[in-house]
């Protein structure tokens, strides 16, 4: 428990078996009661964690109630359910990413067969097809996460004691992926859409918007603008430069789109053979594809075919088709 200033406090909800460690959540004080920005983790390691933290500011679970979900990734919404039957909380959540909420976490069996086939298609071997989804063996539980209470659909302010928070939607990370704004303090909650040192994953996925890594640039545009002296992520460390690091990301996805160009300027490939070809995690030095986790695959592929999807949008590249299995060119464009 870290107080950021006064009346804010970050807590840090640790994720099992995950290199980023732990989720930032944040507490923000009202009037006697405590507003939550993201839950963390649906564990009893998560629980007894937060529930120490708590204990710091002589606090415990029923102080809290309201609980912003940044968006529906189970690092984030995942204890949200937990936390509402023990404190009764209210959970806020963008309505786009409420239409998610079935099918990854109710329905898993046909996401993850949904999602085998969408591999398979883009040219992912079939023996690195079931080693795609181990990640997704920590959702099933007895129980799926209840829908939230309350549906956002950015624009929204709301209002913690003498603190407010302008809802900005920010889609691209996960379809409904909002940030909260602090104008009078001018704070920046923002979720995984703004990272200090690693970029979130923009994936393409049988669930995803058309373009998410194109509704990813134009919302990075978007709070570029806003007038923000600090930013509180959901992962690593909080930051200043806000304006700084949007040119920083933006650029990263630039280079991207030049390794892919260059991938296929003499041969369509599909996007799983794209992406043997990239450079992943620069920021740490830079990993060959061989050399990734299955997860860390999973999410090379999928960010790949984001980037494809963006460029045959803009005319760049275009897809063939080749017993069943969708190969990408170039045009010449760009």
């Amino acid at each position: 428990m870290t107080e950021i200033l006064p009346g804010i406090y970050q807590l840090h909800i640790p994720i099992p078996n995950n290199p980023l460690g732990y989720t930032n959540t944040y507490l923000i004080k009202g009037d006697n009661e405590y507003l939550m920005v993201d839950a963390g983790w649906n564990s009893q390691e998560a629980l007894r964690s937060l529930e120490n933290q708590l204990a710091e500011i002589g606090a415990d679970l029923t102080d809290i109630s309201q609980i912003i979900v940044t968006h529906a990734h189970y690092d984030h919404y995942g204890l949200a359910d937990t936390l509402r039957q023990r404190c009764r909380a209210k959970i806020a959540l963008h309505r786009m990413d409420k239409d998610l909420l079935s099918p990854r976490y109710t329905n898993i069996d046909e996401y993850l067969r949904q999602t085998e086939q969408w591999f398979h298609t883009n040219g992912v071997p079939a023996s690195e097809l079931p080693s795609s989804h181990i990640s997704f063996a920590a959702m099933r539980s007895s129980s799926a996460p209840a829908p939230p209470d309350i549906t956002l659909n950015g624009g929204e302010t709301i209002s913690a004691g003498t603190f407010t928070l302008q809802v900005t939607w920010t889609p691209g990370h996960s379809p409904g992926h909002i940030c909260l704004f602090e104008p009078t303090r001018r704070i920046l909650f923002s979720g995984d859409h703004i990272l200090p040192v690693i970029t979130p994953n923009i994936s393409l996925q049988p669930d995803s918007s058309t373009n998410p890594l194109g509704d990813f640039i134009n919302s990075l545009n978007k709070v570029k603008l806003l007038d923000a002296s600090l930013v509180l992520p959901a992962h690593e460390y909080l930051f200043t430069n806000l304006r700084g690091r949007v040119e920083e990301i933006i650029q990263h996805h630039e280079q991207r789109n030049s390794e892919i160009l260059e991938a296929i300027h003499t041969e369509p490939k599909t996007a799983y053979q794209i992406s043997t070809h990239i450079t992943w995690m620069p920021e740490l030095g830079g990993i060959n594809f061989r050399d990734l986790a299955p997860m860390d695959k999973r999410m090379a592929v999928s960010e790949t075919l984001a980037h494809l999807a963006a460029m045959r949008i803009d005319g760049r590249v275009v897809q063939v088709s080749r017993d069943g299995i969708i190969h990408y060119k170039r045009t010449g464009k760009g």
